[in-house]
C-alpha cells in the first residue's frame, strides 16, 4: 500500500470514528447523574438572548460536552491510568493511592482558614456560651497526616497552635494518636464507625461521661466513597457498617429541615448518592437526639461537620438528649430560636478538611 492511500484511509477512518461517535452523541439520553463522582450532570441549557449576550449559554454547552461524552468514564480511567502508569505522576486530581487506599494531598495550611473558623466558633461563645456550660473541641485528622511517602503535608502543630491560641476558653481534646489510616474508608475520606472506639473514650474521659455500652456491628451497605470518583482506578469496595445496640435503636432524631423523626441510622439513605448519609441522615442544618432510656439529664451540644454524623451515635448513651448543629448550613446568629444552651456541655468537632477550608462556615 502507498504512502498516499494510507493517509487517505487513515483520514477516512478518523473522520468516519468522529462522525459516529458525533451522532452517538447527539441521540443518546443524557446522563442525569454520575453515580462515581456523585453529583448531578450539566444538562442541555435553555438558550435565551440574554443568556447568549452574556456567554453563559456557550460555558453551559462546553460543561454539557464535558459531562455527556459518550464513554466519558470510561475516558476518565484511562487519563489517570496513563498519568499514574506511563507517566509517573504521584497523583491526580491531588488524590494519589497509598497502601491500597485513596488519600487527598491536603497541603499547604491555611492559616487565614483556621483563623477564620476560631473566629466563628469565638462568635458562638460570645452570643449563647456561660460559666454555665463545659466546653470542648477536637480535630479530625485526614488520611494524608499519617502517610510519610514523599506527599506534602499541612502544618499540623501549627494549626493546633493557632486553634489553641484563639480558643483559650475551651478544653482541647487532643484525638490525633486514637486514629491511623485503618480507621478511614478506602475509597471516601470519612472515618469508619466501627473503628472509634479510642476516640469515643478519650473525649468521654476529657468531659467525664461514661459510655460503655457493648454494641452489635451490622454490615449495612457496600460503596465507593468520593475519592472514588475523583481517581477513577479499579480499588476495592468500601463498606458501611453501623454500631448499635438497645439505647440507640430507641433514640428518636427530630429532623428541623425536614420536621420529620427518623432512627439515629436512616436506612433510606441506602439508595443515595452519599451512603454514608445513613448516619443521622447525612447533612442537615440542625437536629436533636432524644434517648428515652437515659438515666440522667444532662444534655450535649455539638458543633460538626460529615465527620461527626458516625461519632456522635457512639455518645447518646450519656445523654437524655443531644443537639446536633451544622452551621455550614444555619447561621449561628439564629440558633437562639431554636437551641437553649445554657447548662449544657459543648463540644467542637471540625475535620482539617473544614478547618483548612472554612469558607463555607455561616
Amino acid at each position: 500500500m502507498s504512502d498516499k492511500v494510507k493517509n487517505i484511509t487513515i483520514t477516512i477512518s478518523f473522520m468516519f470514528t468522529i462522525i459516529i461517535m458525533l451522532i452517538i452523541n447527539l441521540i443518546k439520553t443524557d446522563t442525569k447523574i454520575s453515580l462515581s463522582e456523585r453529583r448531578k450532570l450539566q444538562q442541555f441549557p435553555d438558550f435565551s438572548i440574554a443568556t447568549l449576550l452574556n456567554g453563559t449559554f456557550f460555558e453551559n454547552i462546553d460543561k454539557y460536552t464535558m459531562d455527556q461524552f459518550i464513554g466519558r468514564e470510561t475516558f476518565r480511567g484511562l487519563k489517570t491510568n496513563f498519568e499514574i502508569q506511563l507517566l509517573k505522576k504521584q497523583d491526580s486530581n491531588n488524590i494519589y493511592k497509598y497502601d491500597n487506599k485513596l488519600i487527598e494531598q491536603i497541603y499547604p495550611l491555611n492559616e487565614k482558614s483556621v483563623v477564620n473558623i476560631t473566629n466563628k466558633m469565638n462568635d458562638i461563645n460570645t452570643r449563647y456560651l456561660d460559666e454555665t456550660n463545659k466546653i470542648y473541641y477536637t480535630i479530625v485528622l485526614d488520611k494524608n497526616y499519617f502517610v510519610n511517602s514523599n506527599n506534602l503535608k499541612l502544618d499540623y502543630n501549627k494549626l493546633q497552635n493557632v486553634m489553641d491560641n484563639n480558643l483559650k476558653w475551651a478544653t482541647y481534646i487532643n484525638i490525633f494518636d486514637c486514629l491511623d489510616l485503618s480507621c478511614y474508608y478506602a475509597t471516601d475520606s470519612h472515618w469508619k464507625q466501627e473503628s472509634l472506639q479510642n476516640v469515643v473514650n478519650r473525649i468521654a474521659n476529657s468531659i467525664g461521661i461514661k459510655v460503655d455500652s457493648e454494641y452489635e456491628e451490622k454490615t449495612v451497605v457496600d460503596f465507593k466513597g468520593v475519592y472514588a470518583g475523583q481517581f477513577p482506578i479499579q480499588i476495592q469496595n468500601d463498606e458501611i457498617r453501623v454500631l448499635t445496640n438497645n439505647i440507640i435503636e430507641s433514640c428518636i432524631v427530630y429532623n428541623y429541615e425536614t420536621h420529620k423523626t427518623t432512627p439515629i441510622y436512616d436506612m433510606e439513605k441506602i439508595n443515595s448518592l452519599d451512603k454514608y448519609d445513613v448516619y443521622l441522615s447525612g447533612a442537615t442544618p440542625l437536629l436533636t437526639i432524644e434517648n428515652p432510656n437515659s438515666n440522667t439529664d444532662k444534655e450535649l451540644i455539638v458543633f460538626r461537620d460529615s465527620y461527626g454524623s458516625s461519632l456522635i451515635p457512639l455518645l447518646v448513651e450519656a445523654y437524655s438528649k443531644i443537639t446536633v448543629i451544622d452551621t455550614r448550613y444555619i447561621s449561628p446568629r439564629i440558633l437562639g430560636d431554636y437551641v437553649e444552651f445554657k447548662n449544657k456541655d459543648i463540644l467542637f468537632a471540625y475535620s482539617t478538611l473544614l478547618i483548612n477550608n472554612s469558607t463555607s462556615l455561616k
